[in-house]
């Protein structure tokens, strides 16, 4: 089991160098942007512009923090994405462009190779205490509030918005609320060749 605070994920340039991302995981450890099986990170945008291309990569993209922004995917409709709202998944090499609602905001990106991982992220809430055994190779849990403490080698450990806990597959994720505080859980697995 692992914690992963953002203040200890330096902010690093996008692809296309419009903004800024903080990486929470990427795999293989030292992979970097054209060659990871799997990649998690928060960004920050600031202005309006096209995303990075990542070919041959799945994403999943959620709005955290901000009015959220308008997003054109070549071939879709005009897409609003708002914080609360269900991710959006989309192929990394398909044309975007986005424009912000109201300011600047942040980002939450789930990205697996395709072919060799898939994700599937849905919404937690803790009230009180929760128990979570990962079934798959990798469970992250993505705190949006301050308040929440993982339960770690029987100590409590507190957890800042934006702060991740991470188990692998058998492992229990313990976490603690004393209020209703809501979660974004990640699944990733390899996806076994045929």
């Amino acid at each position: 089991m692992t914690l992963i605070r953002l203040q200890d994920c330096p902010p690093s340039p996008w692809k296309n160098g419009g903004g800024s991302t903080r990486q929470l995981l990427i795999s293989p450890a030292g992979a970097g942007l054209d060659d990871f099986d799997y990649r998690v990170s928060l960004a920050s945008v600031a202005s309006d512009g096209p995303f990075s291309r990542f070919d041959g990569v799945d994403r999943q993209l959620l709005i955290l923090q901000g009015a959220g922004l308008e997003l054109e995917l070549e071939g879709r409709d005009r897409l609003r994405l708002t914080p609360g709202g269900a991710p959006l998944a989309f192929a990394g090499e398909t044309p975007a462009q986005s424009r912000l609602l109201d300011g600047p905001l942040t980002d939450f990106n789930v990205m697996t190779r395709r072919g060799r991982y898939r994700s599937r992220l849905d919404h937690l809430t803790v009230d009180g205490e929760l128990e979570l055994r990962s079934d798959t190779e990798l469970t992250l849990l993505l705190t949006l509030e301050d308040g929440a403490q993982l339960l770690q080698d029987g100590r409590p450990r507190p957890l800042a918005a934006w702060d991740a806990a991470v188990a692998r597959r058998g492992e229990t994720l313990r976490l603690r609320a004393a209020r209703p505080l809501p979660l974004w859980r990640v699944e990733l697995e390899a996806i076994s060749p045929v």
